[in-house]
């Protein structure tokens, strides 16, 4: 009876100390979790401190000739990407200046062609009228077509000296 009580207490305490093993891991993995780690990070990790403590220490941990030339050229790596990125980024903000300014061109083209037509028709006004007022309003339109025509020709310029750079 009493080796049946013994028993029992045994497997009572084995049962605990399979839990601490357990517990102990979920301490570790909350030290080891840093703010917005991805599961591998973690994993990794984790599988790095475990061989820590089976080798007891850092300094018993052997480092492979390739991992070392691995680790140093990581860093150069990192560089080319994050270069790579920024000419990415560049080419797209290009892209989209290059769009704008063939938008900004349009609306040149579509205003100053407005400007004239709406020009041409106070002119005829004023002819079917006798009001001079109309020719005033009509060479006012007129003035800032001509002005956009120039800043429509400062554009022609710009696009024509990109489409060179662009060439060579």
């Amino acid at each position: 009876m009493l080796s049946n009580r013994l028993l029992v207490v045994e497997m009572a305490l084995l049962l605990s100390h399979g839990q601490a093993t357990i517990e102990r891991g979920f301490f570790i993995n909350k030290e080891l979790v840093v703010g917005n780690q991805q599961e591998q990070s973690l994993v990794a990790r984790r599988v790095i401190k475990d061989h820590i403590l089976h080798v007891k220490g850092v300094t018993n941990i052997n480092i492979a000739r390739a991992v070392v030339l691995v680790a140093r050229s990581a860093r150069s790596k990192y560089t080319h990407y994050l270069t790579q990125k920024k000419e990415q980024h560049e080419k797209k903000e290009k892209t989209r200046n290059e769009r704008q300014k063939l938008m900004q061109y349009e609306n040149f083209k579509t205003d100053i062609s407005s400007l004239l037509s709406k020009s041409k028709e106070l002119y005829e006004k004023c002819e079917n009228t006798g009001n001079l007022t109309f020719v005033t309003q009509g060479n006012s339109l007129h003035r800032t077509a001509d002005d956009k025509e120039k800043q429509l020709a400062t554009l022609d310029k710009e696009m024509a000296e990109r489409l060179l750079a662009l060439k060579q």
